[in-house]
């Protein structure tokens, strides 16, 4: 089913639920309380770079949403370290339900935990990476009804006023997170949600969902690795070594053979040379155009 809503980036959004609707987890022995957002203190939180935050029209929205409905996911809160700060908490995650509470004169519903700066760090990190992949999938989304809609990759490209290797690129991301696995766990996990990363990792995981796997539960239990280049290291290792020149590994039940490996390559060199082909036509449409533009704007000397 898909939803008619306008966004910033046009066309329909067609909502996965599973990453709409996560939680905060309430650990045991926690309990959710209600506090005046006037008790928070919310210094900046961390953002990825393509995380544009939020509108106050977006804020204004949540804020009705949680007045009607409730508040769906509990924010998380540190006691403030600073007794002289004049706040009792400090806020580390769910920056977006405290502004739009506060909006709506609405108590905010939070956990309180004790945690080092290094704890509440990764929390926003993990939220903001979350949050990240949600906006990614939209955009994705939004993408994928344009190309049901407009029929072509380069229609697309001209309504986004986007070169075709980008649609192309988030509409792989969002098959990667459809098919699920590895893939679809960092992003929902928060680990990733750098298109490029999930796009490599999606490959790995073609070639050798154990490796894919590994690099995903490494990622989970240290959050300072940088995924990104054990993704990349861990793709062109496995090329090598299962296409290339060295050493092959050892077969495996359940994991694909030279044959399939090889097959996998060749439609990936495929994928790419239709793209080719396709920004290729419409380059050439542009320039036909321009020529045109040009050719109606001269006019040969009296």
């Amino acid at each position: 089913m898909t939803t008619k809503k306008p966004n910033a980036f046009g066309g329909a959004v067609k909502k996965l639920s599973d990453f709409q609707k996560q939680k905060t987890a309430v650990l045991e022995g926690e309990r959710i309380i209600k506090v005046n957002p006037d008790e928070v203190e919310c210094k900046p939180q961390i953002r990825g770079k393509d995380n544009p935050g939020f509108t106050q029209e977006s804020l204004i929205e949540l804020g009705d949403d949680i007045e009607q409905n409730g508040q769906a996911e509990a924010a998380v809160l540190r006691p403030h370290p600073n007794p002289g700060s004049g706040f009792k908490y400090l806020m580390v995650a769910g920056e977006r339900r405290l502004r739009s509470c506060a909006l709506k004169g609405l108590l905010l519903e939070a956990v309180v935990r004790d945690l080092t700066d290094a704890q509440a760090k990764r929390i926003q990190r993990s939220e903001n990476v979350q949050r990240e992949g949600l906006l990614q999938i939209e955009i994705a989304l939004s993408l994928k009804a344009d190309k049901e809609e407009l029929g072509t990759l380069q229609a697309v490209a001209a309504e986004w006023k986007k070169s075709i290797s980008w649609v192309a690129e988030r509409l792989s991301y969002l098959d990667a997170i459809e098919a699920g696995g590895a893939t679809r766990t960092a992003v929902q996990n928060g680990i990733t949600a750098d298109v490029s990363v999930v796009n490599d990792l999606a490959r790995l995981e073609r070639l050798d969902p154990a490796a894919a796997a590994n690099v995903v539960q490494r990622a989970e239990a240290d959050p300072d690795l940088n995924v990104r280049n054990e993704v990349r290291t861990e793709l062109k290792t496995t090329k090598a070594l299962r296409i290339g020149g060295g050493k092959a590994k050892p077969k495996t039940p359940g994991k694909a053979t030279e044959l399939d490996l090889l097959k996998e390559q060749v439609a990936l060199l495929t994928e790419q040379v239709n793209t080719l082909k396709s920004e290729k036509v419409y380059l050439s449409e542009e320039l036909e155009k321009a020529r045109q533009q040009i050719a109606d704007q001269w006019k040969p000397a009296e």
